[in-house]
């Protein structure tokens, strides 16, 4: 498989800058980790064998652009959430045009029943 040729968002030397001062602002430590662990070599209760023998995998840390995709709905569930927004939507295409007279008249009294209570 071929590697990607696709520019990568958020590592470019404008995000760079822009991201090392909001943590410089924000108070925070740009290097709180050290990737490549040759700190301790038995850390959270591994064995030396082990951990000496094991090959290192390196996870790279996501960004805020990653994060962005991750929350942001797709088109199609925002529409969906705009249609749960209207209930009405569902029902209006079936609804029958005879009942309208009698739902404005109970609406009404409803209203004016609702404001003498309020008296």
């Amino acid at each position: 498989m071929a590697p990607s040729t696709a520019p990568q968002l958020g590592h470019g030397p404008t995000e760079r800058k822009i991201g090392h001062g909001l943590a410089k602002v924000l108070g925070i430590k740009r290097r709180y980790r050290n990737p490549i662990g040759d700190g301790d070599k038995v850390t959270r209760g591994e064995s030396a064998f082990s951990v000496s023998t094991a090959d290192t995998y390196i996870e790279e840390e996501p960004t805020t652009a990653d994060w962005f995709r991750e929350v942001t709905p797709s088109g199609r569930d925002f529409l969906r959430y705009l249609y749960s927004l209207f209930p009405f939507v569902h029902w209006i295409g079936r609804y029958n045009i005879q009942w309208l007279i009698g739902d404005l008249v109970a609406g009404e009294f409803n209203h004016s029943y609702s404001s003498l209570s309020d008296c």
